[in-house]
């Protein structure tokens, strides 16, 4: 009969004051727990205090460790009151969903239903996931069906750093270009050691359309460049052959420039002995020329010969076509054998490079100077003064096109003593 009084008290009490309070005598909402039993017994509880209560307010909000939850939420989880190292999180439901349109593992999905699939079944993916009323989607919005593309761009692969040196720790990215992305996942991928590398990818999602995958390379490689290293490449139901560490690292469509100043008295002396950071295209074929005389000359004079250098310890073959404003050279399946340095490396072995002109009229033309005038006939763009040397490259499956443009300065001055040969460079990969 006590325990019927007490409960109807307890009854009377709620419909009196319309709020229970559990563990509190001090109800803070319509419906109030004190987990811990340590809330004062009036005002309102401290941080730590409401860190163990569990409060309805008046409108419906629950507050988890507050007794003030959010105007905002429906549902205020709150751990500020716990210290760190007692914080906790929210688990929600862990679900092994069979596919990204499983409808039967939950069972008539709402819109929005939110559950952490455990990647175990046939949706492989491992995360939160919410169901869109079509299919269960990442809580990025991202799609969960199997990627599939239409083509890895293989021959588009670049290496950034472009070269790497045996026995000398490596880091660096290899982008992997493809195109007809269906938008959908790909799983994480590790490929290698090749060479002492190891080629990483992490899970993600293919563009709908043309996208690029970004390879982490890292190892202490086992040879240098120019010896290219071969990752072999299987997503998205397409495969390819990447092939990086030669060195160019010029992607597809990429325009590079250079420009070397040199002296303009040097004679029988190469380019690259006062700029060794010469282009090298493919990590093989270094873009340098032959200065057989002084270029402080008058017209007509030639004192440069471009050449193509095989920097590299293998026969390589090519095709090439240059074109001059005066000449033009070319050849097709040429096989350049590799460079022979000799003494201090500065000088190299003549069969170990390729002429790409007979000779560039290379000269201070004129030898005008700014404040003086020289009567010509109107129009009038001499002759044998300057050329430019254009020409397409074939090479390991790459289309270059280069550009040489020689000029000598005379620093607008009479004296051939400060003049420089400057020589412009420009490259691009067309395929």
């Amino acid at each position: 009969m006590r325990k019927g009084i007490h409960l109807l008290m307890f009854v009377v009490s709620g419909v009196l004051f319309s709020q229970v309070g559990i563990n509190t005598t001090n109800p803070q909402g319509i419906f109030h727990i004190d987990g811990a039993k340590d809330n004062p017994t009036t005002g309102v509880p401290t941080a730590l205090q409401q860190a163990n209560d569990f409060t309805v307010t008046p409108t419906g909000r629950v507050g988890i460790g507050t007794v003030s939850p959010n105007a905002s939420a429906m549902l205020d989880v709150n751990v500020d009151g716990l210290a760190s190292g007692n914080k906790k999180g929210f688990l929600g439901p862990k679900v092994a969903l069979t596919s990204p349109t499983d409808q039967v593992t939950i069972a008539s999905p709402a819109v929005g239903l939110l559950a952490f699939n455990l990647g175990t079944a046939g949706l492989n993916y491992v995360g939160y996931v919410f169901w869109n009323g079509t299919e269960w989607r990442s809580l990025n919005n991202s799609s969960l069906t199997p990627g599939t593309i239409g083509a890895l761009v293989c021959n588009g692969v670049t290496l950034s750093p472009s070269t790497y040196t045996a026995g000398t720790p490596y880091t660096g990215t290899m982008n992997v270009p493809y195109t007809g992305g269906n938008g959908g996942t790909y799983p994480a991928q590790s490929i290698g050691p090749v060479n002492g590398l190891t080629a990483t990818l992490s899970s993600g999602n293919f563009n709908s359309g043309a996208g690029t995958l970004s390879y982490t390379v890292a190892g202490t490689p086992t040879v240098t460049s120019p010896i290219t290293t071969t990752f072999p490449i299987n997503i998205g139901g397409k495969s390819c052959s990447a092939i990086v560490g030669g060195g160019d690292g010029i992607g597809l469509g990429e325009l590079i420039y250079y420009k070397a100043t040199l002296p303009a008295g040097p004679a029988n002396v190469w380019m690259s002995a006062y700029m060794p950071d010469l282009p090298v295209l493919g990590g093989k074929l270094r873009l340098d020329a032959w200065f057989n005389a002084d270029s402080s000359v008058g017209p007509q004079s030639v004192t440069m010969y471009p050449r193509m250098v095989n920097v590299s310890s293998s026969p390589v073959k090519f095709w090439f076509s240059a074109l001059t404003t005066v000449d033009r050279f070319n050849a097709g399946n040429y096989l350049l054998a590799p460079s022979i340095p000799t003494g201090s490396g500065t000088s190299l072995a003549p069969s170990a490079f390729v002429e790409l002109d007979n000779g560039i009229y290379y000269n201070l033309g004129y030898n005008d100077m700014v404040g003086s005038s020289t009567p010509r006939v109107t129009g009038s763009g001499g002759s044998a003064h300057q050329e430019v040397l254009t020409m397409d490259l074939s090479l390991d499956d790459k289309w270059y096109r280069v550009y040489y443009f020689p000029i000598v300065d005379n620093k607008n001055t009479a004296t051939t003593a400060d003049d420089t040969r400057d020589i412009y460079l420009s490259i691009q990969r067309l395929y």
